[in-house]
């Protein structure tokens, strides 16, 4: 329950609380006794205890120390034309402690004002309506037995003011707390539609109904106030709680005015059972629709958290979705890094063998689907251990990195170059027979011989290569035979004296 007890300035609202609180109490007390009095003298609802504790729990236990002299001080100035002065004084005084055990109780357990959920309605019924009004009846009941006649058993007066204490706190508690709630309070998730005003219509026709019927008779009918109960159902399935406790609150005071006016709503009973039937129904008729309304409440509370959760979750779930999509991208995209720095060789970005024998065999492929020409030229850098020997290993790096550059830049965009292994070099040409492919070797031959290669210092080297070229034959072609050909004749370039280009038959 929201701490109001923390000392602070009162509130402008506070205020106007502290003031309408005494009014209420005196407003109360004055219709318990001129409306739910019985000619007899049995009370049937007493109100004005439920100000004092609405009182309390709007505004917290320092507001005690005004409220309750100013109730009693209401308390007095009702009682006074029926009572004396020291038995208002003694009444109002049991009265006022039993709002403060009520409110005491109530805080004690962490009731929640609002009453929007099953445990804070249960908590209300069985402390503030139930244990509070019983202390208090037992005091009561005495002042009771010692003015009132004598031959009537203390215990019958004790249920009187036990009873009468309890139906007014059940009944004018929630309709005070929910005056006292901001608008907010009165509206719900979803508009207001037809039907729920129409509902809500059938309280004062059903007040209408209920003061032409005679005897519990209407139209020759039996017509009791129980019949009002769905009505106040209704009412709570549809509206929230403060349109509930209004509903209930004018439901009840209407059938007890008509009692104790002399009408018979229940039919013709004692004055005795007629107090009785009054009660039950009060009791009915506030329990019902005030638990039916804090369940739907809770209900509602549930379902719009279970929304958001939904709708948190479909964010999450949507958020969760985006970054495995960026996080997809980013792994294929790596994974498609890592596929190509594979398939590379790393000294000088060409193709290496690998990444050469998948082209190679795509190539055969599509050379069998469409009988396109397809050649390969074999290439070898002359005396490169001689490089390495004289040079060192990082100047071979040089010259295989220059040779595969100045290929590369001759080379068609259709051809594969591929660093074979070591200081070999290999060429899948599409589209080109063998006098094609000769002429495409004698280019890479040529720009290799056309510029020493700068090593540092001032200093260069010449370079040249070796080549053998081989095409596939148009009856019969495989990859193997044609690595095996382009080879034989790479062997006679280097046998022949190297520095030369040579076609395989």
């Amino acid at each position: 329950m929201e701490d109001v007890d923390t000392p602070r300035p009162w509130t402008r609202t506070q205020l106007w609380v502290l003031l309408l609180i005494p009014l209420a109490y005196y407003a109360g007390a004055v219709f318990g006794v001129r409306a739910t009095v019985m000619p007899e003298g049995t009370a049937i609802l007493w109100p004005p205890n439920s100000a004092l504790l609405a009182g309390l729990l709007l505004l917290g236990f320092r507001s005690a120390f005004i409220l309750v002299p100013l109730c009693l001080f209401a308390e007095v100035a009702a009682d006074l034309p029926t009572f004396t002065l020291e038995q208002a004084v003694a009444f109002g005084t049991i009265n006022a402690f039993e709002a403060l055990l009520a409110y005491s109780l109530l805080r004690a357990v962490g009731f929640d004002r609002r009453l929007s959920t099953p445990a804070d309605v249960r908590k209300f019924l069985v402390l503030a309506v139930g244990v509070a009004p019983l202390f208090s009846a037992i005091p009561g009941a005495a002042m009771y037995a010692l003015l009132r006649d004598a031959t009537v058993p203390y215990l019958e007066y004790v249920r009187v003011w036990w009873f009468g204490d309890a139906l007014g706190l059940l009944v004018f508690t929630p309709l005070w707390l929910a005056l006292a709630q901001g608008r907010q309070a009165w509206r719900r998730e979803r508009p207001y539609r037809g039907s729920d005003w129409l509902v809500l219509a059938l309280v004062p026709l059903s007040l209408v109904l209920l003061l032409a019927s005679q005897a519990g008779r209407l139209g020759g009918l039996p017509f009791t106030p129980l019949l009002l109960l769905p009505v106040a159902i209704g009412v709570a399935s549809r509206f929230p709680l403060p349109v509930v406790s209004v509903a209930v609150a004018l439901l009840a005071t209407t059938v007890l005015v008509v009692l104790t006016q002399g009408f018979h709503p229940f039919g013709t009973l004692s004055a005795q059972d007629a107090v009785l039937a009054a009660q039950e129904f009060v009791l009915i008729v506030a329990v019902v629709p005030l638990g039916l309304s804090a369940l739907l409440s809770r209900l509602r509370h549930q379902r719009a958290q279970l929304m958001n959760t939904t709708a948190r979750l479909a964010e999450l779930n949507r958020d969760l979705e985006a970054r495995v999509r960026e996080r997809t991208a980013s792994l294929d995209a790596l994974n498609a890094e890592w596929q190509r720095q594979a398939m590379l060789d790393p000294l000088t970005g060409l193709a290496n063998r690998r990444a050469f024998y998948q082209q190679a065999e795509a190539a055969f492929h599509e050379r069998m689907r469409h009988k396109i020409p397809l050649a390969l030229i074999l290439i070898d850098i002359d005396h490169f251990k001689q490089v390495n020997d004289r040079h060192g290993h990082a100047v071979g790096d040089q010259v295989l990195r220059a040779v595969a550059m100045r290929m590369a830049a001759v080379s068609r965009p259709e051809d594969t170059l591929a660093r074979y292994g070591g200081e070999e070099f290999a060429v899948i040409a599409q589209h080109v027979d063998l006098s094609g492919a000769e002429r495409l070797a004698q280019r890479l031959w040529e720009v290799v011989r056309q510029s020493p290669v700068e090593i540092g210092d001032g200093r260069s080297l010449q370079v040249s290569i070796s080549v053998g070229v081989a095409a596939c034959r148009p009856d019969l072609c495989d990859l193997e035979e044609l690595v095996r050909r382009a080879d034989e004749a790479l062997y006679r370039a280097k046998e022949g004296g190297r520095d030369a280009v040579v076609l395989a038959p």
